[in-house]
Parts: C-alpha cells; sequence; structure tokens
C-alpha cells in the first residue's frame, strides 16, 4: 500500500527529535505525499515548507501512518489514539533503549523502503483493563506495554488478589503488580523479574512487585482468559491503577479491575527485517 500521508509526531521536550523533524520531512517529502506536524511545531524552528499543522487528533485521524521521533514513551503516548484508527507507527529513536522503535537516527535512508514495498507491518496485542464498581465500569482504557497497580505510598504494602476466569490463582503482600504484553515484557515487567515474551506468544505476563513472600511468582496467561485483580492497602491508603504509565486511577478495596486482551491492536513498521530476538541482543 502506497502511504500518502505521514504524520510527523516529535518529543517536544527532546530537542534532538524536534530537529530531526526537517530531516524526516526531506526523506518523505514525494509528489502527492502529504506531511503533517502538530500543531506545536508551527511556533518551533525550522519551519517545514508545504507541512500542514494539525492537533494531534486530527492528524492521526487523517495519517496513513506516524513518524514518532523519541523514544518508548513517545510511542506509547500515541499508540492507544493510533490503533483506535488503524494507522501504523515508525518509530525513529531519539531516546534510551528503543525497543518499539525501527530506526536510529543515523538510519533515515532506510524510509525509502516506504515507497518501494520492502516495508512489513508488525502487529502487536494490546490489553484492555476496566474498573467495576458496584456494578458499574467507573475507567477503561487500552495499554500496549503494561496495565500496573501499585501503591500510592511508598511505606505501605498492598494486599493483591488474582483470579482467571472466576478462579482464584495467587494473592500475595507487596508493592502491586504488573500485568503486561510481550511487548510490555521488556520494558517494567523485566525490571520486576517478569519473563522475556516474544510477541507472535500474544500471552498476558502477571508479575508481583517486590513482593514480600518468595513463593510469589510471575504467572503466564493465555490472551483468552479475562483476569482479574483485586487490591487494598493497609492503613486505608489509595492504590492506583494506570496504563502504559498514564494517569493513574484510584482503586478501591471493593473494586474489581478486569483485564483482557483489547480488541485494539498496535501495528508498528517494520523496514530493516532485524529478528525479536537480534532486537534483544542489541538492546538489553
Amino acid at each position: 500500500m502506497f502511504m500518502k500521508s505521514f504524520f510527523i509526531y516529535p518529543n517536544m521536550r527532546k530537542g534532538d527529535a524536534v530537529a530531526l523533524v526537517p530531516q524526516v520531512c526531506a526523506r518523505l517529502r514525494r509528489d502527492g505525499v502529504r506531511l503533517i506536524l502538530p500543531m506545536q511545531m508551527r511556533a518551533a524552528a525550522p519551519e517545514v515548507p508545504g507541512a500542514d499543522y494539525m492537533e494531534t487528533d486530527e492528524a492521526i485521524r487523517v495519517a496513513d501512518a506516524a513518524v514518532v521521533l523519541g523514544g518508548d514513551g513517545t510511542m506509547l503516548r500515541i499508540a492507544r489514539a493510533a490503533a483506535q484508527n488503524d494507522v501504523p507507527l515508525l518509530g525513529v529513536n531519539v531516546g534510551h533503549v528503543g525497543f518499539m522503535t525501527e530506526l536510529e537516527p543515523g538510519e533515515l535512508g532506510e524510509m525509502e523502503k516506504l515507497f518501494d514495498g520492502y516495508s512489513s507491518i508488525d502487529s502487536r496485542m494490546m490489553l484492555h483493563v476496566s474498573v467495576i464498581r458496584n456494578q458499574r465500569v467507573v475507567y477503561e482504557n487500552d495499554a500496549l506495554n503494561d496495565i500496573v497497580i501499585a501503591k500510592g505510598t511508598a511505606f505501605r504494602v498492598v494486599r493483591v488478589c488474582i483470579s482467571a476466569d472466576d478462579e482464584e490463582v495467587t494473592s500475595f503482600n507487596g508493592d502491586g503488580v504488573i500485568v503486561a504484553t510481550p511487548t510490555g515484557s521488556t520494558a517494567y515487567g523485566l525490571s520486576a523479574g517478569g519473563p522475556v515474551i516474544e510477541p507472535s506468544a500474544e500471552n498476558m505476563a502477571v508479575i508481583p512487585i517486590c513482593a514480600h513472600a518468595l513463593t510469589a511468582k510471575s504467572f503466564v496467561f493465555s490472551p483468552e482468559r479475562r483476569i482479574m485483580l483485586t487490591a487494598s492497602c493497609e492503613g486505608g491508603s489509595e492504590v492506583f491503577v494506570s496504563a502504559d504509565g498514564g494517569q493513574s486511577f484510584a482503586v478501591r478495596p471493593d473494586d474489581r479491575v478486569i483485564i483482557t486482551r483489547s480488541p485494539l491492536r498496535t501495528r508498528l513498521v517494520r523496514l530493516k527485517g532485524i529478528s525479536f530476538y537480534k532486537i534483544l541482543q542489541q538492546k538489553l
């Protein structure tokens, strides 16, 4: 498929990402190709001749693809909106590790493959989380990396209970719990001692955070499972749930946190044909 419209989405807090925009636009500029930049780029130098400026929500609706300049955090900020609009993401790493990004700044020449048929799409599963309170959904979201339930006070302990398809699995005391996709298994889940899951497996990893028992283990569930969690903090302190590190939502002891595979999928553009295992070797 020939892509005719590109949304270039830099991390505006990274000067290196903003400075890379004109080079990216030069690589993408073709007859009949539309280049779209975030509205806040209008005030940033240098101005890109011939580019349109739009709010991110509008741009992601009309673009055929988005080129994301930043690290994995920048990819996560746009992933949900991109998935809702079936827009593939091409990441250029202007961050640290960059597991989800495809290119380094010195590899922009690879973008020629977007026009000659040598690109491919890596489709990644996402998670859906909903919080049920008094039989009502009071919060819901989707995540590419992970759903995290964690304490809000440093010196308190969270009691977490986990069920799968309404059957009790385990419970433990600790700092919280991570439910990660294969994409997220190389992020916070990995640092918490969880397993690395190859993307094609499409499993869900449930990983305790600093559990106060040696018997508390990680679990890997089928994507068809319906994971239910309850969490309460001693002393009545608050517990929070967040999706991909975004804005948190306070969870009450009687709330049920339901996590399932999301109907949304994040599509990542691949240009170099490097395997998941090779990326692990390079990034870890």
